[in-house]
């Protein structure tokens, strides 16, 4: 990514074309239910809809392991670009955006503010699938950007994501983020933290 002022690891085709159409088919048949969050008003994991709207998709676990591997590979990459020792990731997330969903600023760990498992995240990575477009066209989303928050002193800073179909986009996990609620279609990505 070009732009400095957030530290961020594009990887360009990061899943084939093949592969991420799968992905998508799969996902737009599966089921699944409201994604949680971590750190909120409740003790543990929690469904707040105020603070993130999306569907975490129920895949079948090889397709959870396949993923999983393929991102285990992206490992030396990361660690070289961000100058920190990785362990492993935790399990993908399979996420569907719909018209309106969101999550709304937050960090995903490694900061001192957090006190909950999450705090030994490193590096968060986002695999896009979808493509996104300004008007409405079947199988691509508008909205729904992958944001980026300047940091101090330039915390209004607001800095866009790479969102190409296949592209992973990882960043420090106490950088601070969003995604924008979705316009339109539906978005789908993965997620997952390594540690």
């Amino acid at each position: 990514m070009g732009d400095t002022r957030v530290d961020v690891l594009e990887m360009r085709e990061f899943l084939d074309d093949g592969a991420r159409a799968e992905l998508v088919e799969e996902l737009g048949r599966a089921h699944g239910a409201a994604a949680t969050v971590t750190g909120g008003r409740s003790a543990g994991a929690a469904v707040e809809h105020a603070v993130r709207r999306t569907t975490k998709v129920q895949v079948p676990d090889e397709t959870r392991a396949r993923v999983k591997a393929r991102l285990m590979e992206s490992k030396p990459a990361l660690e070289a670009h961000f100058g920190v020792a990785l362990s492993e990731c935790e399990a993908p997330q399979f996420l569907r955006y719909e018209e309106g969903d969101f999550f709304v600023a937050h960090q995903d760990g490694n900061t001192s503010v957090i006190h909950d498992d999450t705090r030994h995240r490193r590096v968060s990575a986002v695999v896009f699938l979808s493509p996104r477009t300004d008007e409405p066209t079947p199988g691509a989303y508008g909205g729904g950007e992958l944001t980026f928050h300047g940091p101090y002193p330039r915390v209004n800073d607001r800095i866009p994501a790479p969102c190409d179909p296949g592209t992973l986009v990882a960043f420090r996990s106490e950088t601070t983020h969003e995604v924008t609620p979705v316009a339109h279609g539906v978005r789908y990505t993965i997620v997952t933290w390594f540690r």
